[in-house]
């Protein structure tokens, strides 16, 4: 049998385009994370349900502002998520469509969770569903969420050993031999 699939030499890698993969997938990675934990301490703090009874509000203590500096925020913080995960996208194309090996298969993994995240998402309305279901699809949603981290992490520890491994090919190459 022959043969078929397509080599690409180290030097027409897209090493810089793989690397700025690399480094906006673990930022986008770090971002989910950091968001999730100030949420998880807005909750805990009892912060959120304080400033939802406006009782606040009638005592003149500020709340609306800092409602409308928080919501500002996370507006902000959802507009630098998504220009990041657009930017995964883009990236993650090039090195699927240019890279070879480990790039591609890790832009391939990275490629995958940017879109999951960008085309679906889950949301219920809680008084649709009884206490248990909502239990079962808060559990889920987790496992989602971990799944995603999960293949967002072994994507870029994939494409870190292509970017290694295109390194060390053309660092092995022999100059003026093509």
């Amino acid at each position: 049998m022959r043969n078929t699939t397509r080599r690409v030499p180290p030097q027409s890698q897209p090493l810089r385009p793989a690397i700025a993969l690399a480094i906006i997938s673990l930022l986008t990675l770090v971002m989910s994370a950091a968001g999730l934990a100030l949420v998880y301490v807005l909750a805990t703090t009892g912060f959120l349900e304080t400033a939802a009874s406006g009782q606040e509000l009638l005592d003149g203590q500020g709340v609306a502002a800092r409602i409308i500096v928080i919501s500002l925020l996370a507006l902000g913080l959802i507009a630098v998520a998504l220009g990041l995960r657009l930017a995964v996208v883009i990236l993650g194309i090039i090195v699927v469509v240019k890279g070879d090996g480990k790039l591609r298969i890790g832009a391939s993994l990275l490629l995958a969770v940017a879109l999951t995240g960008l085309f679906f998402s889950f949301s219920m309305d809680g008084s649709m569903v009884s206490g248990a279901l909502e239990s079962v699809f808060s559990i889920l949603a987790w496992l989602a969420q971990l799944l995603q981290w999960g293949v967002s992490l072994a994507g870029i520890v994939v494409v870190w050993l292509g970017i290694r491994e295109v390194r060390r090919a053309r660092a092995a190459r022999v100059p003026g031999v093509h």
